[in-house]
């Protein structure tokens, strides 16, 4: 057990040196490129800068899905929700629909957070974190769609044309969608939440069949030593000697 948990922190370790070490050369990297937009329209060249944050992030991402474990899985993360940051300010810088922060940031994370580990996953055939990622990813773009139909058809908010849908949408359906997703998750769990019980009872059933083989061993063990039963000893009657007696010798 000490020797497990000593590989664990020496694996963690390893994992943040390695994402430390990749943040380091792309942020040196990104010191000598020079990014000419000259070809764009003036209105868009003065509003190039998010390229400042998506271009790291974008190369953070393509770093990560190339290393594998929970290296790789954090800096695919962490790429893409910075690129996603980028994104979105360079929408809103150009629409001019900054009050959209207020329920777009379910697209930032989970939403592309889950989307990296999806991806990340897939390469790497790590399928418990594609699942556990894909149920963070529909979370997001759920929260986003709700949430944006509530600021925007409700409160008057401008963003992504979602207030567009309340329209011709009922009003009941968010209530009625929220109210199922919350009876869901109560009752039946998140992704998440299935795979760590999954995990738990596959541990669970190995423990017991290395149980069950310890004690098939071990009564084999006992069952194919012969026993030898104690030789027997015979039991011997010892007479004791007669003594002569002095009124029997003759006198000289």
């Amino acid at each position: 057990m000490a020797n497990q948990n000593t590989r664990r922190t020496h694996s963690s370790m390893a994992n943040l040196g390695i994402l430390l070490i990749v943040v380091g050369i792309v942020i040196l990297a990104l010191q000598y490129v020079h990014v000419d937009l000259s070809w764009l329209p003036q209105h868009w060249a003065d509003l190039s800068w998010p390229l400042r944050i998506i271009l790291p992030g974008l190369a953070l991402f393509v770093v990560g899905l190339v290393l594998p474990d929970q290296a790789g899985e954090g800096l695919s993360g962490l790429g893409l929700v910075a690129a996603a940051v980028g994104t979105l300010l360079w929408y809103q810088d150009v629409t001019g629909t900054w009050a959209s922060w207020a329920y777009a940031w379910a697209l930032v994370f989970p939403a592309a957070g889950g989307l990296a580990g999806i991806i990340h996953g897939t390469l790497h055939a790590n399928w418990r974190h594609v699942r556990d990622s894909f149920g963070g990813f529909v979370f997001g773009v759920v929260m986003f769609l709700v949430l944006g139909y509530v600021f925007e058809g409700w409160l008057g908010f401008e963003g992504f044309g979602l207030g567009r849908i309340a329209t011709w949408v009922p009003v009941w359906i968010p209530g009625v969608v929220l109210l199922a997703v919350g009876l869901i998750v109560l009752f039946v769990g998140t992704p998440s939440e299935h795979s760590s019980r999954r995990a738990e009872r596959e541990q669970r059933r190995i423990e017991r069949e290395q149980k069950w083989m310890e004690r098939r061993v071990t009564s084999q063990g006992r069952t194919s030593t012969p026993v030898v039963p104690p030789e027997e000893k015979k039991m011997e009657t010892i007479f004791p000697t007669e003594q002569p007696n002095p009124e029997d010798k003759q006198p000289q």
